[in-house]
């Protein structure tokens, strides 16, 4: 009974944990579908400060880019102002920008005509 009882709590932790996940994975896919060239050019900026080792720069450009995130999140994805400081909205934000950089760079190689997947 005690082993039954343990494993369906298990189980119903691997539920709640698929469902943020699924919850997150959303949003994050929200969020690249509603990006614009400004925000692509904020993530290029980014990129560029951090390389530069320009680090006020950089914080500044992170800092706008999470902003117009949350503004995405918020305006377009369904996501209210109290979802902000939650970890679901800052792993969906991580993918995000994970997504957003890896595009930037795709964008970078076809330029210099590069072929990439």
């Amino acid at each position: 009974m005690i082993r039954s009882l343990m494993m369906a709590s298990a189980l119903s932790l691997l539920a709640l944990n698929a469902s943020a996940a699924e919850g997150e994975n959303k949003l994050a896919s929200c969020m690249i579908a509603n990006t614009t060239p400004t925000q692509k050019s904020g993530m290029k900026q980014l990129i560029i400060q951090a390389l530069q080792e320009n680090k006020q720069a950089a914080t500044e450009s992170f800092l706008k880019l999470t902003f117009e995130a949350m503004s995405i999140a918020t305006t377009q994805c369904g996501m209210s102002f109290a979802d902000v400081q939650t970890p679901a909205f800052e792993a969906a934000l991580e993918s995000y920008g994970q997504s957003l950089g890896q595009e930037v760079m795709k964008d970078a190689l076809r330029f210099m005509d590069i072929p990439v997947d």
